[in-house]
């Protein structure tokens, strides 16, 4: 979980609008379909609340086929319309942020196809841009999976590399920015020389080749306060929201996030520290890319 000084905010990439998810209080858009189109009907609630979308990869990890963060396509209702975007009932695809880009893909409805250009929070509401109107009231959508697969190994990167710097050198992440071909986090207090570089890139890449499983599940939010210290900013995250969803990568990372993440660290690859800038008062960002193992 990060906060990103030049404006991103990660609270695990997710809205931070307390919502229902099975049995439980999630930061993550979840409702029921019959629940959800009651509150439509009657009312009272804000947009957010009424255009409720549930977040399919938000599920726990319990070794379902396919796992959540790895299911491609789904079907879904629209239940709302704008000029250039459609609100769905539930969805696969991730809307930006937290660091996190967006999905892209396609929506079928009948024998048209529309094609998801971004994905974005607005109020929390779930807006899927597209270049045409989806026809009629049920879509199959499509997740750009090389896109998707790219931002999970570096999302889990990110983690893993932030979770080891913290430990060996107390320093937190107060911002981050993935993309497809290269990252950047940012670490305060920390003025690192070449050899912590090559330290951070031997640590990350030592956990990496222990093939440890990533795990994803929800957990109290004080017992989350309890473990991590101050290896992520809770306060960020309202207090009325009592469970987090949280990554852990074995005994290497422990943190709250709502992004899609890989289930085995060995998916990663290699991590390669590019270069190191100075952003100011004692922080420091770290540039890195992934290679092939």
């Amino acid at each position: 979980m990060t906060t990103s000084m030049e404006g991103e905010r990660d609270f695990g990439s997710a809205a931070t609008t307390k919502r229902r998810t099975g049995s439980a209080d999630l930061w993550i858009v979840v409702l029921s379909a019959p629940r959800r189109m009651k509150r439509i009907l009657y009312g009272g609630l804000s947009l957010g609340e009424r255009m409720a979308t549930r977040v399919l990869y938000m599920e726990e990890r319990r070794g379902q086929e396919p796992d959540p963060c790895y299911a491609r396509e789904f079907d879904a209702l629209v239940i709302d319309r704008g000029p250039d975007f459609v609100v769905l009932d539930q969805t696969l695809f991730y809307a930006e942020g937290g660091g996190q880009p967006y999905d892209t893909g396609v929506l079928r409805g009948g024998e048209a196809e529309s094609k998801v250009l971004r994905v974005m929070k607005d109020k929390g509401v779930i807006k899927h841009h597209v270049d045409r109107m989806p026809m009629g009231t049920a879509v199959h959508g499509i997740v750009d999976w090389d896109r998707r697969y790219k931002h999970m190994r570096m999302h889990t990167s990110q983690h893993l590399m932030s979770g080891l710097v913290f430990r060996i050198y107390g320093a937190r992440t107060v911002g981050n920015q993935i993309h497809t071909d290269y990252s950047r986090v940012d670490f305060q207090p920390a003025n690192f020389t070449p050899e912590d570089l090559k330290r951070i890139e031997d640590e990350t890449n030592s956990v990496i080749g222990s093939k440890q499983e990533v795990r994803i599940f929800e957990e109290d939010r004080v017992v989350v306060h309890n473990k991590i210290e101050d290896r992520a900013l809770l306060d960020l995250i309202p207090e009325s929201v009592r469970r987090l969803r949280v990554i852990q990568i074995g005994s290497a990372d422990y943190c709250p996030c709502g992004g899609t993440h890989l289930k085995n660290v060995s998916e990663i690859g290699r991590v390669r520290v590019t270069e190191k800038r100075s952003k100011g008062r004692e922080t420091d960002r770290i540039v890195y890319e992934l290679v092939p193992p």
